[in-house]
């Protein structure tokens, strides 16, 4: 097992985590918000107005600024941060990016593919049903040309910002949290609880509710387990960019964080009724991986030992 055993002392105090991750947020802030001031300034100049509640909320078709440029603008600076991340992190524990990824030299692009083609095809499944059953909550309307677009864009960058978050939770602050705690139950929950914390700012809090926020926590506490379980993040990383592309290019609906020129729009969701049907495609996903990959459960209980 390499992933979580990989860290080494050179500077590992919890101290030197909040500095990797203040300085990463900074240069995210200033160099990767660029698009976005830039596009926030041009509508600014051009209409003399710039609504300050569609702005929070990131609601650029209430603000009457192109979907794609919206998206764009969002999405360039998880590639930042992703970059920023990568050379801090080798700057300040001489930890390489493929270290973060699984403790070794190399990523297994292969688990990847798997877990993004996996998931993409439970995701399709009661979309269909629905799209058969319930046709008239679903609307279809393919802009050729608005889509093309969104389609370079989603395809390059969904899976650099999915890959960024991965990297932080399942990736880098597990590895600490695991050479602290020797712990992978603690290395399990913690990470979860952050990731769903740090999407409360979210539109789908706000347009559905508190309860939302468990839908983060189930989704980032099935991310984790599967990255313990597999002693790396690749799977992780797979099924993140295909629920991301799914809210992107498949499906929209009012609330949601990725407002897009996606090829359907539903008109009815809650989020809070849709926990247990996801939970249990979590639980669907987690028994083909252990299936495929052959996972050994008791590794759970297994005390971390790392280089330390």
């Amino acid at each position: 097992m390499n992933h979580l055993t990989c860290v080494t002392s050179k500077r590992n105090k919890w101290y030197w985590y909040l500095l990797v991750l203040f300085l990463s947020w900074f240069v995210t802030n200033y160099l990767g918000a660029i698009p976005l001031i830039i596009v926030l300034l041009s509508h600014f100049i051009k209409t003399r107005s710039l609504d300050a509640e569609a702005l929070s909320r990131f609601d650029f078709k209430a603000m009457g600024i192109d979907l794609n440029l919206g998206l764009f603008s969002l999405l360039f600076a998880f590639a930042v941060l992703l970059i920023a991340l990568i050379v801090f992190i080798k700057l300040f524990h001489d930890r390489s990016w493929t270290e973060v990824i699984n403790g070794t030299n190399r990523v297994r692009w292969s688990r990847f593919f798997f877990g993004f083609l996996v998931y993409g095809i439970i995701l399709l499944i009661p979309f269909i049903i629905s799209l058969i059953t319930e046709p008239e909550l679903i609307e279809f309307r393919f802009e050729p040309t608005k889509f093309f677009i969104l389609f370079v864009i989603a395809v390059i960058f969904i899976p650099l910002q999915a890959t960024a978050e991965e990297f932080i939770f399942r990736g880098y602050l597990a590895q600490g949290i695991a050479s602290w705690t020797k712990s992978r139950w603690w290395t399990l929950m913690i990470p979860s609880l952050l990731f769903g914390l740090l999407h409360l700012s979210n539109p789908e809090i706000k347009e559905y509710g508190f309860l939302v926020i468990f839908s983060y926590i189930i989704t980032a506490f099935l991310l984790g387990f599967m990255s313990i379980m597999d002693d790396g993040i690749e799977l992780a990383m797979g099924v993140h960019t295909a629920t991301n592309l799914f809210g992107c290019l498949l499906v929209t609906f009012k609330g949601s964080v990725l407002q897009t020129y996606a090829l359907f729009e539903i008109f009815e969701v809650d989020p809070v009724k849709g926990l247990i049907p996801d939970a249990v495609a979590g639980i669907v996903l987690l028994a083909i991986f252990a299936y495929r990959y052959k996972w050994n459960f008791k590794i759970l209980n297994q005390k971390v030992v790392s280089l330390i």
